[in-house]
């Protein structure tokens, strides 16, 4: 069996798709508001690290389209 490989969006192509600052996209990440991937502080770390996914980034923006672009 063959293991489909999801793909990633980086931070910055995110927030530009989203029209949103890339500061923000990362904040509403750690808080867990935007359902497009995960936001992980790894033990032992000062750094998170965006994992954005194509298809829930693409889900999120058709959901804002039908709800009329509300946040």
């Amino acid at each position: 069996m063959e293991h489909e490989q999801l793909e990633r969006v980086t931070v910055k192509q995110a927030a530009e798709e989203l029209n949103m600052d890339h500061e923000t996209v990362k904040y509403l990440m750690r808080k867990e508001r935007l359902p497009i991937g995960y936001a992980v502080l790894r033990e032992g770390c000062k750094r998170t690290t965006y994992y954005i996914y194509r298809d829930a980034l693409d889900a999120y923006k058709k959901n804002m389209k039908m709800l009329g672009g509300k946040r």
